[in-house]
């Protein structure tokens, strides 16, 4: 595809590794978090892979100067794309590369192709530039990760979800959620006031089921064995539904009674809760030493993407100071239906939101991270006054 005269768009080739890779250190330095902007042999790997990734590069003709680039990791059999690495040469920022080459691969996935229902991305908030080029492309704002990654200090991310049109308007959600997602519900339909949401829930009619024992975790740091694992407790692949993180941590109790899965990145301290051999939410209390064991490992920031089917789970984790950052209507399909999922997130450092750079669809988000912050955080603080 032509971009100008001067520059087009194309699958990227072997020989663009070391370009791209020199372009991500141009414009994001050494730091940059993604492994594909460092890595050269994963980069490789993913360019020869057709069936998981779509790599485009922007091309000057007459130089063939790699002078733009967009990486889309592909997951046909959930039917989900996640587009990361977007990144633009400054001397060619006047061409709009960011933003054509965003809207190239999003009509050739969603309209050309019949293999994804949806497409989402992270942006950094250091500058408004990215959440431009997606809103002018209609991708819609789901959330925030506040805290999620350290570059040269912790960033809040924020969350973008473009779906194959039609897709949406088939999605029945659930009937009833607690109180405490429906915020990020309310976010969304007033950006899609057609869209259906869930009334409030009666908590009081959620069950509760607690582990008995006391329970001690180890931490097994061995990313193949951990894999290796995780395919044997879980050989259904529609068991191990969380897009694009491969777990390289292994939480388990000393005992062997439960195997918690995840994912962490050491570099920004980032972990993501993937897969548990117990369900969850009967740890509850019991998770808080377990807490404590991964801000000694580093971890500044941890995630949990859930179904919104999945309450007493939501409950446990929300019980368990961990605030809902964003939403992401009709997530998964499963026999012809669309499931909601929404990300609970519970942050190890302080917030600070100073110096933050964001389009103003992403203020609500904001405001109701940090009413829900201050719930959790805050209002549960209890003071006694001696009486005279």
């Amino acid at each position: 595809m032509e971009i100008n005269s001067d520059i087009v768009l194309e699958k990227a080739r072997i020989e663009d590794v070391y370009p791209m890779i020199n372009l991500y250190r141009l414009v994001y330095g050494k730091k940059y978090p993604i492994s594909y902007g460092t890595d050269p042999d994963l980069l490789k790997s993913a360019i020869l892979d057709e069936e998981t990734h779509l790599i485009t590069v922007a091309r000057e003709k007459k130089t063939n100067f790699v002078c733009g680039a967009l990486i889309v990791e592909l997951d046909k059999r959930f039917k989900i794309g996640k587009l990361l690495g977007l990144v633009v040469h400054p001397q060619f920022q006047k061409h709009k590369i960011g933003q054509k080459i965003v809207s190239y691969v999003s009509e050739l996935l969603l309209e050309k192709s019949n293999l994804f229902n949806s497409l989402y991305a992270t942006t950094r908030t250091v500058t408004v530039g990215p959440q431009v080029v997606f809103i002018r492309n209609g991708y819609m704002p789901l959330g925030i990760f506040p805290n999620a990654h350290r570059l040269s200090h912790y960033e809040t991310v924020t969350l973008f979800a473009k779906h194959k049109k039609g897709i949406l308007e088939k999605r029945i959600p659930e009937k009833t959620v607690m109180k405490n997602i429906l915020p990020l519900y309310n976010i969304v339909q007033k950006m899609v006031p057609k869209l259906s949401i869930p009334k409030e829930m009666d908590e009081a009619s959620i069950s509760r089921k607690e582990f008995d024992n006391e329970i001690e975790f180890e931490i097994i740091r061995a990313p193949n064995y951990v894999l290796r694992k995780f395919h044997e407790r879980f050989p259904n692949p529609e068991d191990r539904f969380f897009p694009f993180h491969t777990p390289n941590i292994l939480i388990a109790d000393k005992e062997g009674r439960i195997e918690i899965f995840a994912y962490f990145s050491k570099r920004d301290g980032y972990c993501a809760l993937i897969k548990s051999t117990v369900p969850i939410n009967e740890l509850n209390s019991k998770l808080t030493s377990l807490y404590m064991q991964l801000d000694d490992l580093g971890v500044a920031y941890l995630e949990v993407l859930v179904n919104m089917k999945f309450t007493p789970f939501i409950n446990m984790l929300l019980r368990g100071q961990f605030v809902p950052s964003a939403i992401y209507p009709a997530m998964r399909e499963v026999d012809g239906h669309y499931e909601d999922y929404v990300v609970l997130s519970r942050t190890m450092e302080p917030l600070n939101f100073r110096g933050m750079a964001i389009v103003s669809q992403f203020k609500p988000y904001i405001d109701q991270y940090v009413e829900a912050w201050k719930r959790v955080n805050l209002d549960t603080l209890e003071v006694i006054y001696e009486s005279n």
